[in-house]
């Protein structure tokens, strides 16, 4: 038995089309719509090192640290200045390298009115990170320039609120470039 394709009609929904027009088009939608990929690979290393080249630094005995934490006494309606506070920040490697500072949280931050940190050089100020009341957190990266072999120190400047008790926790960042 021999079938004619080309004469033979198959009605779709009311449209007649011939038999091979529509085995064509099956055909060609399926090359049309096949996919061609590759898949590549890679690794990550990642090596424990106790210290970015650029970390905080605790001046009672020229530790580098990673973390730390400092504690001031604030009184309602008085700025509480602290000029150089127990660390600072250290890039003890012999390139310059990218920071960026700035204040991340504020907890119970109805105490603070203002925040204002300095990070200064020897002989001038490198960077300021301030907030005020009703300011967004996180505040926006402030960036500079660690240079090789540098020591920082950190100031502070901290107004509580008229009405502040308790206590509040601001938490900074320091992301560090090709730490």
């Amino acid at each position: 038995m021999k079938i004619n394709l080309k004469d033979r009609k198959i009605r779709v929904k009311g449209y007649s089309i011939s038999a091979l027009l529509l085995m064509i088009l099956v055909a060609s939608a399926g090359i049309v719509f096949a996919v061609a990929y590759v898949t590549l690979e890679m690794t990550s290393t990642a090596t424990v090192t106790a210290n970015p080249k650029v970390c905080f630094v605790k001046w009672s005995d020229n530790s580098k640290q990673n973390t730390f934490d400092y504690a001031v006494y604030i009184f309602p309606s008085v700025k509480t200045v602290d000029e150089n506070i127990t660390h600072g920040i250290w890039n003890w490697d012999t390139a310059s390298h990218s920071v960026n500072m700035r204040i991340k949280s504020i907890a119970t931050s109805g105490n603070i009115a203002n925040v204002t940190t300095v990070v200064k050089n020897a002989t001038e100020t490198v960077i300021t990170v301030s907030w005020v009341t009703a300011g967004g957190l996180p505040t926006t990266w402030q960036p500079f320039t660690a240079l090789a072999s540098t020591k920082y120190t950190i100031w502070t400047e901290i107004t509580a609120t008229s009405g502040a008790s308790g206590s509040s926790t601001i938490t900074y960042e320091l992301k560090v470039e090709n730490p």
